[in-house]
This record gives C-alpha cells, structure tokens and sequence, in this order.
C-alpha cells in the first residue's frame, strides 16, 4: 500500500509554450492517454490534492487553477501554485514528465528538512525544477522575480536555500520530457 503524503498539495504545470514540439503537450498522447493524466493518475495515489495549473482547463473534471499572472513561464506556475495552497510545502512538476516514478517522488520528500526551501533532483548535471517541492516561504522571492522580469527559474533557485538529490544514472530516464 502506498504512503499518503499529507498536507502536501501537487500542481501538475501544463501552461508551456510548446515552441519546439509546436503542439500543446499537455495533450499529447501516450498509449491511448494524455500526458496530464498519466502525472494526474500517478499524483493522486500519493498525494491528498492534485491541481492542474496553466492558461486554459483543458482538463474538465479535474481541479483546475488559471495562472495568476500575464506571464508565460514556469516560474508563473509555481507562484500560482504556492499563492493557492495552505500548507507549507507543495509539489511540482511539469505535465510531460510522465515517466517520473512514484519512488522517485518520496526519495524527493524523504529530503525535506527545515533549512531547506527546495526539494529539486539532479540529474546528470542539470537541476530539475519542474519535478520538485517547494515551501512557501519563497513564495515573495519569486513573485519578486516575476515582477522584475526575471523569469529564469534556474538562476532563482542559485539563491534559494536548496536541497539537491542526485539521481542515479539508471534512473535518469525517467525525468526525459518530451521537448
């Protein structure tokens, strides 16, 4: 039986531009069912709520939350998440990384400590912020951000306090997204 991660909300992104896949991969489709749903169905095992956050609800049926702000960007869609939950930490990741395993996601929780305002994989050498869990304490930093016009989420994050897991080779697959 799989553990239920109370007090923690998830928020699948699914508001990308799709430049270079020129669709919206939101729905696109994995053996007979849309990325979206692949993340929603695996989330909903684990986690107390799930939402789906972008521009449009795509997904009628599912709980839904319209980005709070003009900007197209990730970071949007975190701010979005962490202005609409109650609890202290939230999980995030994007609509196409259906891969990512549930293991994966309580080796991720299993990390959360005081200090730390990001819970974020590693894989290879790159940061993998759209598969992460995040407290609200950096909700004003990152609003800040969009304000300024700063929308690198990666630059952000080298100024946050950091929880970083490295994820092994053999389990890197799973966090390919589908750009």
């Amino acid at each position: 039986m799989l553990t239920v991660l109370s007090k923690i909300n998830a928020y699948i992104l699914t508001g990308g531009q799709s430049r270079r896949l020129k669709t919206d991969k939101s729905l696109v489709q994995l053996n007979g069912q849309t990325l979206t749903k692949i993340v929603h169905q695996k989330l909903i095992l684990i986690l107390d709520n799930v939402y789906i956050v972008g521009k449009e609800n795509r997904f009628p049926g599912y709980n839904f939350i319209p980005d709070i702000k003009p900007v197209q960007c990730p970071l949007n869609g975190i701010v979005t998440a962490l202005e609409h939950t109650q609890n202290d930490w939230i999980f995030i990741i994007a609509c196409d990384l259906p891969l990512v395993k549930i293991i994966s996601i309580y080796s991720l929780y299993n990390k959360i400590k005081s200090t730390a305002k990001v819970v974020l994989p590693i894989v290879g050498y790159n940061l993998q912020p759209l598969c992460a869990f995040y407290h609200k304490s950096i909700l004003k930093d990152f609003n800040n951000a969009i304000d300024k016009g700063k929308y690198s989420l990666i630059k952000l994050l080298d100024q946050v306090e950091a929880t970083k897991v490295i994820i092994p080779s053999e389990d890197e697959v799973q966090f390919l997204n589908i750009n």
